[in-house]
């Protein structure tokens, strides 16, 4: 036995001595592995300082390029601010150099045009060769400056010249024919010459372009519509306004005839924003009943609405004799025609005007160019169609007064009438005969012609018999489920009576556990019906009564819009008959 021990004992020492070497190169790698752990530690930590050092890098770069950018761009806008303010000062030089004649000559048109010097000539008070030597330094100043023969002109008539007036007056149509006749109207009228103002004014007008009208048209056409020039004159430019309105894509043409022309559409459109709101809580009830056919109903109770709210709108239009408005628009228009600027006074004009706002704006140009869009939105060019329509329909815009804006009614009012007729044919034929209302499965119609009566309480008693029996079909189909109950209660009975007496122990618990379940849902699939039963039956009652008050309020907003929509067609036929006005003459 020892023998064997020992023998054993030597051939484990190799084993042994294997085994020992193993270990101490096991320790050996574990330290080796300790200090590549703590290099790999500190190589971390490095890259970590350098990524830090790297993200404090570029925050400084972007804040330096940010500071940069902003340094460029306020660099950039304070060039362009500089740039601008030397470049307004060579225009505002040009334009004093250039242009002092023309202010000279509306300074000395200005003071001829006013009534007190041609007083003042006639009784002597200004002698005849201080009027002459101011025109003719004026004339030699300006030569080509349309204003400047029309002024000679003016007081060549002042000093009795006729001679001169026929020269001065034939040289300022050359350099500016329709300027030169506007003024000659004008000034006549200002002299009580009303028959030659109304003559010129009748030249102008055949000589404008209609679709390009200044705002000073406005004006005139308010000067024109108060009498100031004349009944003649009013007579010669209603004739003119109505012809050119005849001419502007066939505005006349009748709601029958192939086209009625983009004014159909326009008056259309105006005259359908004094229609009223169907989206809002008033026909809610209604919208929800007649779903198919609300789009319908909307539309045309819209179209009707708009009718009647266009003829209130029409009846509360001041008229000419509601007073007068204490202003003298043939003033106004002459300072007017006088201070308009020549095309090249206006290009240097509007420079200036771009230049002011880029300084003032800090050399935004997005910033500049948008006021200065905004401030020369007052000299807006219109053609006449939208100059009627906003004189008619937006009159602050033009700053109408009553006189003008009846005269432009007057041109525009067998279009607007057509166009009114229009909608109302339209609004008649979108009319159905009949109204379906509907809840859930059960519908009714209620007629639309007045003739015909419609049984609200009847039709509500049908509704609430067709719920009550609904109701109890829904009462009755509810029955209890008797396979589940049945198959419940047999497996309870065969777990109670079969398993459980075998059972032990844990087997014992679940069993009892089951055929207690099993009861309970034959217990629940009995009580279940009834309590089904009453639910139902009370959500019917519910139901009826809401269905109820349904109808009845669905046929009150359907009567009302109905009312509503009857009127507006009516107010079709008022719009017919209703006149603009009638005409005015003054001596």
């Amino acid at each position: 036995m020892e023998e064997q021990q020992s023998v054993l004992e030597e051939l484990l020492e190799p084993v042994q001595a294997e085994m020992e070497a193993f270990r101490k190169e096991v320790i050996t790698v574990r330290l080796e592995l300790s200090a590549l752990r703590s290099e790999q530690e500190k190589i971390t930590g490095g890259v970590l300082s350098a990524g830090h050092a790297v993200e404090e890098v570029r925050q400084t770069v972007d804040t330096t390029h940010e500071t940069l950018t902003d340094f460029v761009e306020r660099y950039g806008r304070h060039q362009v601010v500089a740039n601008a303010q030397a470049e307004l000062t060579q225009l505002i030089v040009m334009w004093k150099a250039d242009f002092a004649g023309r202010r000279r000559v509306r300074a000395l048109a200005r003071g001829l045009t006013n009534t007190l010097t041609n007083q003042a000539v006639t009784k002597g008070l200004v002698d005849r060769e201080t009027v002459h030597a101011c025109v003719r330094e004026q004339f030699l100043t300006e030569p080509t400056y349309w204003l400047a023969p029309a002024v000679a002109a003016l007081a060549a008539r002042h000093l009795c010249e006729q001679a001169t007036v026929s020269r001065a007056t034939a040289h300022a149509m050359y350099l500016d024919s329709d300027k030169s006749k506007l003024f000659l109207a004008l000034t006549c009228s200002r002299l009580g010459l009303l028959s030659e103002a109304a003559g010129w004014m009748d030249r102008y007008l055949n000589s404008l372009d209609r679709d390009d009208l200044g705002p000073e048209f406005a004006v005139l056409l308010e000067a024109i519509a108060n009498s100031e020039l004349g009944y003649d004159a009013y007579t010669y430019a209603r004739e003119a306004v109505t012809r050119w309105f005849r001419e502007d894509r066939a505005a006349f043409r009748g709601p029958g005839t192939a086209s009625a022309g983009r004014h159909a559409a326009l008056w259309s459109s105006r005259l359908m924003k004094f229609g009223g709101d169907p989206s809002g809580e008033r026909f809610a009830v209604l919208r929800e009943l007649a779903a198919a056919q609300w789009p319908t109903l909307a539309r045309g109770w819209v179209t009707a609405t708009a009718l009647e709210g266009a003829l209130e709108y029409l009846r509360s239009l001041p008229t000419a004799e509601e007073g007068p408005s204490g202003r003298d628009f043939t003033h106004t228009a002459l300072d007017h025609l006088i201070d308009q600027e020549e095309p090249d006074e206006e290009d240097v004009r509007l420079r200036m005007a771009r230049l002011r706002a880029l300084i003032k704006c800090e050399g935004d140009e997005e910033a500049a160019a948008a006021a200065v869009a905004e401030s020369a939105r007052g000299g807006e060019r219109l053609d006449f169609v939208t100059l009627l329509e906003r004189a008619v329909f937006q009159p602050d815009e033009l700053g109408m007064g009553a006189s003008a804006r009846r005269l432009a009614l007057e041109c525009v009012w067998e279009s607007v009438r057509l166009s009114a007729l229009s909608m109302a044919q339209s609004s008649g034929s979108s009319l159905p005969p009949t109204v379906t209302l509907s809840v859930e499965d059960w519908s009714c119609d209620f007629p639309t012609d007045p003739v015909r009566v419609f049984d609200v309480g009847r039709a509500a008693e049908s509704l609430v018999n067709h719920v009550e029996l609904r109701t109890h079909e829904a009462i009755d189909s509810i029955v209890p489920t008797w396979w589940l109950i049945g198959a419940a209660g047999c497996l309870a009975i065969l777990d109670g009576l079969v398993l459980i007496p075998r059972a032990s122990g844990p087997t014992l618990l679940t069993l009892s556990t089951v055929m207690v379940l099993l009861v309970l849902v034959a217990v629940v699939g009995v009580a279940h019906a009834p309590f089904r039963r009453r639910i139902r039956r009370e959500a019917g009652e519910r139901q009826r009564t809401q269905a109820g008050w349904l109808l009845v309020k669905a046929v009150r907003e359907l009567e009302v819009m109905l009312a509503e929509w009857r009127s507006g067609i009516r107010s079709s036929a008022a719009l017919e008959g209703r006149a603009p006005g009638p005409e005015k003459e003054t001596a």
